[in-house]
């Protein structure tokens, strides 16, 4: 990876725009702290197909516990429930 992390998401909109051009059902959304120094927080993205075929999905629970290393030391235990 070349650049810096600050540039990475700052391309982030543009990238996801070209996305929409080629599935034209893509969303994305992405959140900052504040209008002043926009701090990226979250990005949340789902293609068209995915979208469409949620409904025909089941109940599904998912429990994923990651250890961070580097800057951000320490645990993140994710859930998900579909």
């Amino acid at each position: 990876m070349r650049g810096s992390f600050e540039h990475a998401y700052q391309l982030l909109t543009s990238y996801f725009a070209e996305v929409r051009l080629v599935d034209p059902d893509f969303v994305f959304d992405i959140q900052t702290t504040s209008c002043k120094d926009k701090r990226f927080t979250r990005c949340f993205w789902c293609f068209g197909l995915p979208k469409i075929t949620y409904k025909l999905l089941r109940p599904v629970v998912v429990i994923d516990e990651t250890f961070l290393k580097g800057r951000y030391r320490g645990g993140s235990t994710n859930s998900l429930r579909y």
